[in-house]
């Protein structure tokens, strides 16, 4: 008995070791991963958004345009005492990507400082979508909505430039 035994347990050694060699006919294969990082974007607010001085006409609600593109200033309904300038922000970023950009949604609240004082603007942009040699321009333009009679103060309010690579 005991040689049968002995005999079972080489023939069990036998066919593990050829289960544990025909592993051996297993193949490998080699990948490469890669990552690509470029420069991140940023914004830098050189010139703010100002719709200059005005004086409003007492009875009748008008609008100041500032326009994003740089042309002239217009209103309706305000007379005009200064005009002011469309707002510009830089980019940069990798010179060799091209960008999207976006602004806050409109419409925009300026307070005066009086807080009870306030107007609404709604402002867009005219941008550039590519960086050239690293850089790229946003000008800020938008209308302010001025009511009949608006109190005299001083208003101001934020808004956000948002930009991404393509």
């Amino acid at each position: 008995m005991k040689v049968k035994n002995m005999l079972k347990m080489a023939v069990a050694a036998l066919l593990f070791s050829g289960m544990i060699a025909s592993n051996a006919s297993a193949a490998d294969g080699t990948g490469t991963a890669t990552a690509s990082v470029v420069v991140p974007l940023a914004v830098t607010n050189v010139l703010d958004l100002n719709w200059g001085s005005f004086s409003p006409d007492p009875t009748v609600p008008g609008t100041v345009s500032v326009p994003a593109d740089g042309s002239a200033a217009s209103s309706t309904v305000v007379s005009i005492l200064s005009t002011g300038s469309h707002g510009h922000m830089t980019v940069t970023g990798d010179g060799s990507r091209s960008f999207t950009s976006s602004i806050s949604a409109n419409p925009h609240t300026f307070t005066g400082t009086n807080p009870a004082n306030t107007m609404t603007g709604n402002l867009s942009l005219d941008a550039e979508i590519a960086l050239v040699g690293g850089f790229g321009d946003i000008d800020v333009g938008g209308v302010l909505n001025v009511g009949a009679g608006q109190p005299a103060d001083t208003y101001s309010g934020n808004y956000t430039v948002t930009v991404n690579y393509n």
